[in-house]
């Protein structure tokens, strides 16, 4: 992009009668990538100073597999620990870790990260290793946010799921001293624009000493209500997902006051997993759920394979291919309306209309962009919108916006587009970062850019006026203290159609 722009904001209901109007046909059937969201597969091993990453070398022919691989752009990543329970992490270790983001940059992933002591018993390293080891982990995680979508809790217990501990309490879902310094060391070593996710909605919940949800004024604010997720490795099981909507000590496997409680959280921060059912007979009674419940609970990732009792009915009955579509965010462009010409140092109005078909809203903060493109010249203008707010239940999103053409753009024909790059610099020229509409024929996978179809004329100022024909009635549009106004039969009106005077 040559310039980005900045953006004057204004209210307006409507265009001049000399508008551009394009309605966009939705795409509900393609399964395409997106940054950020869908099925996901594992990859997970154990370090040592002989094996110090888990990408780099052998295991970069994941990314070449077909199928399946080729809908997806996040990968779960569980880094075993073992070998260090009690000692720190060597240079190997750390600088493994940022050869295996540099792949994902390469392959144009995202990870869902966790770091885990154990895998086959509960062996998990002390509150002043673990605390050391997140105190090493902390800059390469800064480092590499541009391609961590979320980070996992981890460290804690069995696989990292803060369950079986050695450690910090075993078999238990209440947040005792340990636990507590853990997630606050975690909260600190996580990157300031990430969430971190937890197993259990009761540890979010004992840790603030409250069960109060977040709302959109404080979704963004930075406090730790705002930083923490969930995640779900026992989705559809029973028990209440095996316990993450149990409550301790009060003989309450499933309680529905946990389950809204993640139904209005996940409005504002992420929440996936994967199904662990591993019982034939139920995974027939409960396959079914997974579209309403995703939906329900905003899932944003779940994991392809664990368990296939489950998922394998997913793929036989063609919910996989619902899921795989819809899981996430999946914008749709429904119109958009602009002024057919506008005035360099004046500005342009634009209005676009779309909405959110998929289960849950983008979390990670990213700019949407209207690109002006001409034979000779690129511009970048950002509209003044969070698109972390185009939420399914908010149903159309409307951006009515007034753009600055400041002197910096050079007078000419330009085409339109909707441009959502990632919101790092290391990445944001990537097309395979950028996100997707689905719509058809909007789409260019080599710019990253969504085609509006529209195109507009960028004049040279002018001070003075411009006859234009409107049903056969003669106007005048007239400049006034850098507004634009229309005279007709001697009254002056504003781009609204209402009367100026």
């Amino acid at each position: 992009m040559k310039k980005i722009l900045g953006i004057l904001a204004v209210s307006i209901l409507s265009l001049s009668m000399h508008a551009g109007v394009v309605n966009y046909t939705p795409d509900n059937e393609t399964i395409f990538p997106n940054p950020e969201r869908g099925f996901t597969d594992q990859i997970n091993d154990v370090l040592s100073e002989s094996n110090p990453s888990i990408l780099d070398g052998d295991q970069e022919w994941f990314f070449h597999d077909e199928g399946e691989r080729e809908t997806q752009r996040l990968v779960v990543l569980v880094y075993y620990l073992t070998n260090y329970r009690t000692k720190a992490l060597s240079e190997k270790v750390l600088n493994g870790f940022d050869a295996d983001m540099q792949i994902l940059r390469k392959y144009g992933f995202k990870c869902v990260l966790r770091f885990a002591y154990c895998e086959s018993n509960k062996d998990d390293a002390t509150l002043a290793q673990t605390q050391a080891h997140l105190a090493q982990l902390k800059p390469h995680l800064a480092k590499n946010a541009d391609v961590i979508y979320v980070l996992e809790a981890g460290f804690v217990g069995q696989w990292g799921e803060w369950y079986y501990s050695k450690n910090h309490g075993n078999e238990t879902q209440q947040l005792n001293s340990n636990r507590r310094a853990i997630l606050e060391s975690l909260i600190d070593a996580c990157p300031a624009d990430r969430h971190l996710l937890v197993r259990y909605p009761l540890i979010k919940t004992q840790y603030l000493g409250d069960e109060n949800t977040l709302t959109a004024e404080t979704a963004h604010d930075g406090s730790a209500r705002a930083k923490i997720g969930h995640h779900n490795d026992a989705f559809l099981n029973d028990w209440g997902n095996d316990g993450t909507y149990g409550r301790d000590g009060e003989g309450e496997d499933d309680d529905p006051v946990l389950r809204a409680y993640i139904a209005k959280e996940t409005l504002y921060v992420p929440n996936g997993g994967e199904t662990n059912v591993e019982s034939s007979s139920l995974a027939k009674k409960v396959y079914t759920n997974a579209e309403k419940e995703m939906r329900e609970y905003h899932w944003s990732f779940c994991g392809a394979e664990y368990a296939t009792q489950v998922t394998n009915l997913w793929r036989s009955s063609g919910i996989f291919d619902n899921l795989n579509r819809d899981m996430g965010y999946r914008f749709q462009l429904i119109s958009s309306q602009w002024e057919e010409k506008a005035y360099i140092g004046q500005t342009m109005k634009v209005n676009i209309e779309l909405k959110n078909v998929g289960y849950a809203p983008l979390y990670n903060a990213r700019t949407a962009y209207l690109v002006l493109q001409s034979t000779t010249n690129t511009y970048s203008l950002p509209l003044p919108t969070d698109p972390r707010q185009w939420t399914y239940e908010a149903g159309t999103i409307h951006i009515d916006c007034g753009l600055a053409i400041d002197e910096s753009i050079a007078a000419g024909t330009y085409h339109l587009y909707l441009h959502m790059p990632d919101a790092y610099a290391s990445i944001a020229k990537d097309a395979r970062y950028a996100i997707r509409f689905a719509n058809k024929n909007v789409w260019n996978a080599e710019t990253g850019w969504n085609d509006l179809g529209a195109t507009i004329e960028i004049a040279p100022n002018n001070t003075g006026v411009e006859q234009v024909q409107n049903n056969e009635v003669k106007s005048t549009k007239v400049f006034i203290d850098g507004s634009l106004y229309i005279m007709r039969s001697g009254k002056r009106y504003d781009m609204m159609g209402r009367c100026a005077e």
